[in-house]
């Protein structure tokens, strides 16, 4: 009971802290201090090459997707900044977040909507930033679609999870959302 007392007085605490900067995050005001503070990395990261494969498997509409797919296009940005002349990031969609890769005419029959896909953009954004885009095939057939219903330039693994385990030891480092 005290501990639980504790995490919540610290947690609203935070809250309170984080609600009333002028930071810009966590949906603060972006406004900046005057004059701006200084600072210093004690640790400046360089990379030669950057190899990521993230495994997206919520269900859709969670803030981690939608979030986290615009986070990754920053993501390689700051990879190249940190001077990675390889930069290598693939997506494979597998369970419920396996929906985001599909056509709007198989988005609307599996979901049972009649919106079309509305996270196409952000798939199509994320394989413009140069993002490999897969997709596991067991999970296609148990929903019963194909290739054909996938959005343009989707690869289809024969199993999410086996693809990951094999880019995991090609020496690609997991995130999984």
């Amino acid at each position: 009971m005290i501990r639980t007392t504790f995490i919540f007085v610290l947690g609203s605490l935070a809250a309170f802290g984080c609600a009333n900067t002028t930071q810009p995050f966590a949906g603060a005001p972006a406004t900046r201090l005057t004059p701006a503070p200084v600072v210093t990395a004690d640790i400046n990261t360089k990379m030669d090459k950057w190899q990521t494969v993230v495994y997206a498997n919520r269900r859709p509409g969670a803030d981690v997707i939608f979030y986290g797919i615009a986070d990754w296009r920053d993501a390689i940005a700051q990879a190249k900044a940190a001077g990675a002349k390889q930069v290598s990031l693939i997506f494979v969609f597998d369970g419920p977040a396996m929906v985001l890769t599909l056509n709007d005419a198989a988005f609307n029959r599996v979901m049972g909507t009649t919106t079309g896909n509305p996270w196409k953009s952000l798939v199509t954004d994320l394989q413009k930033s140069g993002v490999d885009t897969e997709v596991c095939g067991a999970r296609l057939k148990e929903l019963g679609v194909g290739n054909a219903d996938l959005l343009p330039s989707v690869k289809v693994d024969n199993d999410g999870w086996l693809r990951v385990m094999d880019l995991q030891s090609k020496g690609y480092t997991l995130f999984q959302t």
